[in-house]
């Protein structure tokens, strides 16, 4: 079976031969980056980005196969792109300015550096880095390399299958010093060594000395929190859902009261390939295994949806 299945049955059986495997020594295991394939981490990542399959289906099948008392550091990672997102929606100017910066910068085809150099290809072929190396990498690209943390944050964007806005920017945020102000994240040599199992060994070659000097931003204050207003569903004349890849699991709450409606799937097309082809197989399957499902792919295409589906009450995601 691939690195990242596509079926959502596939998905479901790789996560409950890993609740059974690899679950039980996951916090022992999971800050090791072994290689390809990365059989002592979930790489649910992908999945949940867009939850495809969601936190709570999938702490359901963790729990039937273990402990729960043993699954405390599993269950943070599950839910920790939730807390980026929340962050990031109580402090949307962090995410303005980093979109307003300018991100080019040329790199090289090869640093030297062979970690890094490994890691920026296998990022390219696959679409995903083993977290404590998106952490290296991304030292890496600051402190040694003298690139802005904006310009590797593009860089994983374009690549990354699981690419979030609010985790990817935070995260980079984070190694640069920025989020917790002056407290960088650096890429050590011996770290490296210990936690790729001897594959990796850059001694001499980091800045492991890297100072920061960044004032105190207003990141530290957040805007004040608004209780959503609670939304009575009941049975809908004539419902319409528009779902796109923030989440494709809003059918899943009509399906469970019973109520019918007609859903499509808001779909853009990705500059890179290999996401493209990712994102593109995902709503393939689930238009095989949903009634009443189509794609559209811009607005125009909604509208006519609406309008041939004589939807009367709509019930989008965000974009």
């Amino acid at each position: 079976m691939k690195m990242f299945p596509t079926k959502r049955s596939e998905i479901i059986e790789k996560l409950i031969n890993f609740s059974e495997k690899e679950l039980s020594s996951y916090s022992k295991n999971r800050n090791f980056d072994f290689g390809p394939p990365h059989k002592n981490v979930s790489k649910l990542s992908p999945y949940l980005r867009t939850r495809f399959i969601s936190e709570e289906e999938i702490l359901k099948i963790a729990i039937s196969k273990n402990n729960i008392k043993t699954l405390e550091k599993f269950i943070e990672e599950i839910f920790w792109r939730t807390y980026w997102r929340g962050w990031l929606e109580s402090h949307p100017w962090v995410y303005d300015e980093y979109s307003n910066a300018s991100k080019y910068q040329h790199l090289p085809k090869k640093t030297g550096i062979k970690c890094f150099d490994n890691w920026k290809e296998e990022l390219i072929e696959t679409g995903y880095l083993h977290n404590h190396s998106r952490m290296w990498f991304a030292s890496i690209w600051i402190f040694t390399l003298g690139y802005s943390w904006q310009s590797g944050a593009e860089f994983f964007k374009k690549n990354l299958l699981d690419f979030c806005p609010a985790s990817n920017t935070l995260g980079w945020r984070w190694v640069a010093g920025l989020q917790t102000i002056n407290k960088p994240y650096l890429a050590m040599s011996d770290n490296i060594n210990y936690f790729t199992n001897g594959r990796f060994n850059p001694i001499g070659q980091l800045n492991e000395k890297a100072n920061c000097n960044y004032t105190e931003q207003n990141s530290s204050h957040a805007l004040p929190f608004n209780r959503p207003k609670k939304i009575e569903f009941r049975n809908f004349d004539n419902l319409g859902i528009i779902l796109n890849r923030n989440d494709l699991s809003l059918n899943y709450i009509f399906e469970n009261m019973g109520m019918s409606y007609e859903c499509c799937l808001y779909s853009t097309e990705h500059e890179n390939k290999l996401v493209n082809e990712f994102n593109n197989n995902i709503l393939q399957d689930i238009l095989k295994n949903n009634k009443n499902f189509e794609i559209t792919e811009n607005f125009n295409q909604i509208f006519d949806w609406l309008t041939n589906k004589k939807i009367k009450n709509l019930v989008p995601t965000f974009f």
